[in-house]
């Protein structure tokens, strides 16, 4: 990139920044102003289109050619809003503007402008190719054009849940044919609701560029916290038809099955929720090493269970409030914005999560401590991320192996041992070695 046109780009930028101080709706939209130095389709889709629409050889090189006028009109425009933006800088530079508004003006018009002819740039490029169909292909478009609408524009949700693909979720499962054939009518109701909903979410957050800048301009705070609104809404509703969607398909599948997809979606849509927590992780380690005795792991099993039941108690409960609590935050902090703005001081909101996650964090402690009493101090400490749950005074020094005499010094659990071999593995055979060796019996693992 040439340095003209960096620095067009700089200042349109610190021009669009300056925007920060209107709501946060505004200031969403704004964020959406990237696209503007971008196309929306480029040359690498072309295989989208040839796979999803059943092109032929013919029809790939029409539509490649297609791709090429396609870009071509995409630079020549962006290289004259760029020349645009030049003139507009160079113009300040000679008189510097009044106020706020008069910088901001003529840029969030050069930037308008070019938004909406790379609309029609954008749809023009669709309209082109559908027109080359026969009609096999045309009958593919309703499909192929929800799944390459969701696959541009599902990261632009915002609350837990709302940037889930459950096509993405099916394709992870590897279910059976017979499985997939069970839900394939599901997940064409749920394309069909799902396209409806983003675009009206999409419509909302971007709007008419020429209309938000003017709203921008004319500090429109009413028409800006109408629109938080309205937004909040719509991303209710795409995150709501996922949920609803997820219980329906899971509805339909085997309990197997079912508990995949499910867990799945969920771990996709509210990774703070269900991502693994650190006491999962070290049941699991414990409960796959195989160097244990048999009545070790068994009670390790039973502890794991016990644990993973009262975390999913936890994680419903989660899960219901965060689901009401994230469309608040988002318009408190519309809401907020505008008080600030205004030279108030807003309120401030509670987390109702915040309380059951330390609670969910205590339960893990308990379990860990309870694991702690199972194993040796050795054989904990030998599962990976262990040593954050051990004091410090507790943690074997690390010192250097050292040759005494024909032998090798080892190191176990901070003990010496001539004979290089470790305690751990001495106690590793009956059920109960180690669980009182300096650690206490914290849990009820013999129960």
């Amino acid at each position: 990139m040439t340095l003209k046109p960096l620095k067009t780009l700089l200042f349109a930028a610190a021009a669009v920044v300056s925007t920060l101080s209107m709501p946060s709706t505004a200031s969403a939209q704004m964020e959406y102003m990237a696209e503007a130095m971008q196309p929306a389709y480029f040359s690498r889709d072309l295989v989208v289109f040839a796979e999803g629409l059943n092109l032929d050889d013919t029809q790939e090189v029409i539509v490649e050619a297609m791709f090429d006028s396609y870009t071509d009109d995409f630079e020549y425009g962006w290289a004259a809003t760029q020349e645009r933006l030049n003139k507009v800088a160079e113009e300040m530079k000679e008189k510097t503007p009044a106020n706020t508004k008069d910088t901001l003006e003529p840029v969030l018009n050069a930037l308008g402008d070019w938004l909406i002819e790379k609309r029609h740039l954008d749809q023009g490029l669709l309209e082109n190719i559908q027109a080359i169909l026969v009609s096999d292909q045309r009958a593919l478009w309703p499909g192929f054009s929800q799944r390459l609408y969701r696959e541009k524009h599902i990261s632009r949700g915002r609350l837990s849940g709302e940037s889930v693909d459950l096509y993405i979720i099916e394709r992870d499962c590897n279910l059976t044919p017979v499985a997939e054939s069970t839900i394939a009518d599901s997940l064409d109701e749920y394309a069909q609701a799902f396209d409806f909903a983003m675009r009206n979410r999409d419509s909302i957050l971007r709007g008419n560029p020429k209309k938000l800048f003017e709203n921008i301009l004319s500090d429109n705070s009413n028409r800006n916290a109408d629109l938080s609104e309205d937004l909040i809404k719509a991303r209710v509703e795409v995150r709501d038809l996922n949920d609803r969607y997820i219980e329906i398909i899971c509805s339909q599948l085997s309990p197997l099955d079912s508990e995949d997809f499910r867990t799945r979606a969920l771990k996709r849509g509210y990774t703070r929720i269900y991502r693994r927590t650190p006491a999962q992780r070290l049941f699991r380690q414990a409960a796959e090493n195989t160097t244990y005795a048999a009545e070790i792991t068994a009670q390790i099993l039973g502890l794991e269970t016990s644990y993973i039941q009262e975390l999913n108690n936890i994680n419903f409960k989660l899960l219901g409030l965060t689901r009401k609590h994230e469309p608040e935050a988002q318009l408190h902090r519309a809401q907020a914005g505008q008080i600030r703005k205004s030279g108030g001081t807003p309120n401030v909101l509670e987390d109702p999560t915040r309380a059951i996650f330390k609670k969910r964090e205590a339960l893990g402690k308990e379990y860990i401590e309870m694991l702690r009493a199972l194993l040796t101090p050795e054989d904990f400490l030998e599962l990976d991320g262990s040593r954050r749950w051990v004091p410090r005074s507790e943690q074997p020094s690390s010192l250097p192996n050292q040759q005494v005499g024909n032998g090798e010094l080892s190191l176990s659990g901070g003990k010496v041992n001539p004979s290089g071999k470790s305690k751990s593995k001495e106690n590793k055979k009956g059920s109960n070695d180690g669980v009182n060796n300096g650690w206490g019996n914290k849990g009820k693992p013999g129960s």
